[in-house]
């Protein structure tokens, strides 16, 4: 193609046409510059494609997260709901200083435990590494900042300080009235289990 204009320019050179020669080295560039700026279109729409297939991935694990996230909290909310059952259980069971049995041993360990919840962020983890700009709404990209940057790092401290100060409570009281057991779980022979146990139920 090249070999032809170059052919076409010439024969237009030697036979004198000079007015022809411009005018079709004129549109020669044209020719040129548009077939530039159509690669350039193609080009950019190409990447434009795989920007929106890597925005469209991104948000896939982050829907992934959430909805992990979400099932986290619906469980947490289950055993925060069946501790509080236990414990109050527990209560009347020792007001009423009714005998000690296996299922007042099973809450009062339940009711020493510190919950924490870890949330599951590594598609915020991506999103970061790829660059947050890759995702074209503003409010989206706000908000998902805001959550997985903000909500889910102070929610998870303020439930760590709130286990601590609970501890910093209540182990005074463990530390008078119970006493570590560490017994062995008859299914597995390797397995110890520590439990708490009243070292002296009737002053408990």
């Amino acid at each position: 193609m090249i070999k032809l204009f170059r052919n076409i320019r010439q024969n237009l050179l030697n036979e004198g046409k000079t007015a022809k020669y411009l005018k079709y080295a004129i549109g020669e560039i044209v020719l040129v510059i548009i077939g530039i700026l159509i690669a350039l279109s193609i080009n950019n729409w190409n990447e434009v494609q795989h920007q929106k297939d890597k925005e469209r991935k991104i948000l896939v694990e982050i829907m992934r997260d959430l909805e992990s996230n979400v099932s986290i909290l619906q469980n947490e909310i289950k055993n925060q709901e069946k501790f509080i059952d236990e414990i109050t259980i527990s209560i009347n069971h020792l007001k009423n200083k009714k005998p000690f049995n296996d299922t007042i041993d099973l809450y009062l360990n339940h009711a020493s435990w510190i919950e924490r919840i870890q949330f599951t962020s590594s598609s915020y983890e991506s999103l970061k590494a790829v660059g947050i700009d890759i995702i074209s709404s503003d409010s989206l990209r706000a908000d998902i900042a805001n959550l997985f940057g903000n909500e889910f790092p102070f929610k998870t401290m303020w439930l760590r300080d709130a286990g601590l100060v609970n501890a910093e409570f209540f182990i005074p009281f463990l530390v008078k009235f119970f006493e570590v057991s560490n017994e062995t779980n008859p299914a597995e022979s390797n397995f110890h289990v520590s439990r708490l146990v009243p070292v002296d139920y009737d002053s408990l």
